[in-house]
């Protein structure tokens, strides 16, 4: 009966702090095994090219922990995107279309959390729906090309250096304290928790639970433009394949974090955590010139994974 117990703890240390570990020790192997690994400059490519995951991933947390799901996530950024640069190219000021690119992505967070909590729409389909209309606007909007060069103004942002750091890690770092403050230590975190966690519970005791999940996919749909905003300004482009895809890997990241996709449970560190796991290992695969065919079969893997660990956490759950 001892050696059980001590079996069951092991266990449940390992489902809750395993994902530390594993970051860990793919850390310290790749810092063996590669010296560029260990280099400022890839440290610091690494954190810039996370950030939109990153920017993401904390939407996205919002959203399972209701027991929803956002796949619109990367239609939006390229829609918004394709704005911006359609604006621009008509002679309309970088400043508007930046303030656009927030403004539509809030309306598809709108149309989004309407239909979900509102009308009693399915989250996959109302936001793949939304995605497909985000990337099908983007082509009708540029004709499928991508842009360079785009304006002074809007490429600074991405360029300047606070202390030495790009400004876009700093934007990020606040938005991780800016999402745990608001989960883990508001009112309207337990809120969103209880929602998912148990709707039936969360009514009974007086919370609006439509207001609460549509709020969530209204701040998925925000971070989404400021995602577009981050990665064009970061790369001085837009590009037509922008966002491609990206949406299952934010949910990997988030799950593996922690957060369970039945709702009720997740932290805005574990996001954190799972969001630099997958960008160390999308590292990892370029160091080691993977070709492309590879990487996605490792994506596709990864994702496998991170279903694979919140089944099995989700069952010991139950049977404890």
């Amino acid at each position: 009966m001892e050696a059980r117990t001590t079996g069951q703890k092991a266990k449940q240390v390992f489902l809750k702090y395993g994902i530390y570990f594993i970051l860990l020790l793919i850390i310290l192997v790749l810092a063996v095994a590669s010296p560029s690994f260990r280099t400022v400059t890839n440290v610091t490519n690494v954190l810039l090219q996370i950030t939109t995951y990153a920017c993401l991933g904390i939407g996205m947390t919002f959203v399972i922990i209701t027991g929803g799901i956002d796949v619109s996530v990367g239609g939006i950024m390229v829609c918004t995107g394709s704005i911006y640069v359609s604006m621009v190219k008509a002679g309309v000021p970088a400043g508007i279309g930046i303030l656009m690119i927030f403004l539509i992505s809030l309306v598809f967070g709108v149309v989004n959390g309407l239909s979900v909590a509102y009308f009693g729409m399915p989250a996959f389909l109302v936001t793949l729906a939304t995605q497909c209309i985000g990337r099908g606007l983007s082509l009708v909007l540029t004709g499928g090309q991508s842009y360079r060069d785009l304006d002074k103004s809007f490429v600074f942002f991405g360029k300047t250096r606070l202390a030495g750091v790009s400004i876009q890690i700093w934007v990020i770092i606040l938005l991780f304290i800016i999402g745990y403050f608001v989960l883990h230590r508001t009112v309207y975190g337990r809120k969103l928790t209880a929602v998912g966690g148990n709707l039936n519970a969360a009514r009974v005791s007086g919370i609006n639970d439509r207001k609460i999940t549509c709020t969530a996919y209204v701040v998925s749909g925000l971070l989404s433009g400021i995602a577009a905003y981050l990665t064009m300004s970061r790369l001085g482009s837009y590009y037509a394949a922008m966002g491609d895809g990206i949406e299952f890997m934010v949910i990997a990241a988030v799950v593996i974090g922690g957060t369970s996709m039945a709702g009720g449970s997740g932290t805005i560190v574990g996001t954190a955590v799972g969001t630099l796991l997958i960008g160390i290992i999308n590292n990892a695969l370029n160091l080691f010139h993977v070709g492309a065919e590879w990487q996605n079969v490792a994506k596709g893997i990864i994702i496998f994974l991170a279903v694979l660990f919140d089944a099995v956490k989700n069952k010991a759950k139950t049977a404890d």
